[in-house]
């Protein structure tokens, strides 16, 4: 007894000698959370009355250590670690994973030419331009059918099918001579604390190659979400920009911080303007609404602005209307010519509908812009014959301003949506005839639809973000916190009569049925499943919502073919942009 005894407590002494070594926070490297309310408190338990230790704003990101429940515990500071509740954050990992690696970045190689970019993801955005097969392409985004990209000035959504992309090896960091410092820009920045982690990559998880102590002067060379890639004694690596100073050296033809300087409106009366980019930060001016400035930079959604003549200050940047500064169309430099989206497209005499059509012109045609009105390019026929085009149906080349006309997007700007995955962790839902399981189909539709609400202008929060059991009182919690403009909780059906298909659409709220309508008939009309009607039901979920809210019942995978269709990337597709295209329809009537 006392020899099995004293084996039991050695292989308990193993165990943990093991696992004490494990990197537990580990699993939550990739994990951050964005604060998605004004102000948010950091509180010492997992406890709505436990005591608030810190305070985070709108717009600041930090990594995730730890869950509980509707609870996370967020790294505040390197010292300082509390716990937020899941509904006023949104997390930032991606839907599609990066592609991963040692010292690695992604990249993206154009498969064709002519590429079409889109505002948004999916072919209901506009085109905002084209790129080749030739041209350098820098990834920002993807998910499971698109990918964000940015080059030439353009940024923007392309059909993943015709985009390759693979990771990027960087030179590692190093003291050898042999090795070149990063390329000089016409930013530096002086680090503002001693000690300061010196990374391999833009995140709290990777490797320390160096510290810096408080006054060293770095080269900017990259910037990515709040880290800094900088250069200095023939080295590079990455830093968090809360703990260093930006200067800007753009000489006076150049732009600001974002590379296109921007103008802002101030939304709300009376906006404190304050020394530094946080609530801490001393008040120096207060401005009125409608004012106009400047913005100079941002950092973690603060706003540098410029304002009466050169004063200037930080503000939070969620209390201002941004819009690009005015282009001057009157004068075109030549070089810029239109391309023809469809077959067909009417050519006219003048820049209006009624005006009369002197040719059709196909897919691919090309014409040389001369002039601009009334939101209609003024473009040189073939034989010299001076026409017009409208300019939100075509595609440019070359330094000429982009023409767009507000499309569905214009309805959902600045709407609050919160989509609700059903199901998740323990709980996986219906369970499909080739074991599919309901909870992985509900956030794969609601992370597409989530690109193209964001791509749009709204605001949007997901009740769950990756694989973990939400409570179906906290998913109605989450709607009525933020005031939702609508409610959506996503599903997938199952019965016991394999037979059976089709999508359903539920409402519990009598006033809650015309967004019932409006969903439903965008979703018959794309998905081509079988009508089940729109009906009224009791769903937790909805009876506790005091927001405009739906369940949708999108396929039954207890049918072997339905299960096969809805699986395909082509119907998450289709149907995430109906749901997209009756919130906007029913936006638009309401």
């Amino acid at each position: 007894m006392r020899q099995k005894l004293h084996t039991f407590i050695v292989g308990i002494i193993f165990f943990t000698t093991i696992f004490s070594f494990l990197d537990v926070p580990a699993a939550f490297a990739n994990r951050t959370i964005e604060v998605a309310t004004d102000v948010l408190n950091v509180r010492e338990k997992p406890d709505a009355n436990s005591t608030i230790i810190s305070k985070v704003v709108r717009g600041e990101t930090y990594p995730v250590v730890e869950t509980q429940g509707e609870w996370l515990k967020i790294q505040v500071t390197s010292n300082k670690a509390g716990w937020v509740a899941t509904y006023l954050v949104s997390e930032n990992n991606q839907s599609t994973p990066t592609p991963q690696g040692s010292n690695t970045s992604s990249e993206v190689q154009v498969l064709t030419d002519d590429l079409r970019v889109r505002s948004g993801p999916g072919t209901n955005f506009n085109v905002v331009g084209f790129i080749h097969s030739t041209d350098q392409v820098s990834y920002i985004d993807q998910n499971e059918n698109w990918v964000k990209i940015r080059t030439n000035g353009i940024e923007g959504w392309v059909s993943n099918e015709f985009v390759s992309i693979h990771a990027k090896k960087q030179k590692e960091t190093t003291d050898d001579s042999e090795n070149q410092p990063a390329p000089k820009t016409n930013q530096t920045a002086t680090v503002t604390t001693d000690g300061l982690n010196v990374r391999s990559e833009p995140s709290t998880q990777s490797e320390v190659l160096d510290s810096l102590s408080e006054g060293k002067i770095v080269n900017v060379v990259e910037k990515r979400s709040n880290w800094l890639k900088i250069s200095y004694d023939k080295k590079t690596g990455w830093i968090h920009h809360d703990y260093a100073k930006l200067e800007n050296h753009n000489s006076s033809n150049e732009s600001s911080e974002s590379g296109s300087k921007t103008s802002a409106t101030i939304s709300v009366s009376g906006l404190n303007v304050r020394e530094e980019p946080n609530l801490n930060g001393e008040i120096v001016d207060q401005i009125l609404e409608g004012t106009n400035v400047t913005i100079i930079s941002e950092r973690n959604n603060w706003c540098e602005i410029e304002y009466d003549n050169g004063r200037t200050g930080w503000v939070a940047g969620w209390f201002l209307e941004k819009k690009p500064l005015s282009v001057n169309h009157s004068t075109l430099n030549g070089e810029g010519s239109i391309i023809i989206l469809d077959n067909g497209t009417n050519i006219r005499n003048e820049p209006t509908t009624s005006a009369k059509v002197i040719y059709r012109a196909n897919e691919g045609d090309s014409f040389p812009i001369i002039g601009i009105e009334n939101n209609w390019y003024k473009i040189e026929l073939s034989d010299g014959t001076e026409a017009y085009v409208a300019g939100w149906i075509v595609a440019t080349k070359g330094q000429t301003p982009t023409i767009t006309r507000a499309g569905a997007e214009q309805y959902l700007k600045n709407k609050v949506i919160v989509l609700d995955p059903g199901h998740g962790g323990r709980d996986v839902g219906a369970i499909g005839v080739q074991g599919t399981y309901e909870k992985d189909l509900t956030l794969r539709t609601s992370r597409l639809l989530q690109d193209k609400l964001k791509a749009a202008g709204a605001t949007v929060f997901l009740t769950r973000q990756n694989d973990t059991f939400v409570s179906l009182p906290a998913r109605a919690r989450t709607a009525n916190y933020h005031g939702a403009d609508a409610f959506i909780s996503i599903h997938y059906d199952s019965i016991d009569d394999s037979s059976v298909t089709g999508t359903t659409t539920y409402y519990y709220q009598a006033p809650d049925k015309y967004l019932a309508n409006y969903v439903h008939q965008s979703l018959i009309q794309l998905t081509n499943l079988r009508d089940r009607n729109v009906r009224q039901d009791n769903y937790l979920v909805l009876r506790e919502n005091r927001q405009p809210s739906l369940l949708l019942e999108l396929g039954y995978i207890s049918n072997r073919g339905e299960e096969l269709t809805v699986l395909s990337s082509d119907f998450q597709e289709r149907a995430s942009t109906a749901i997209y295209q009756g919130l906007a329809q029913y936006f638009k009537d309401n």
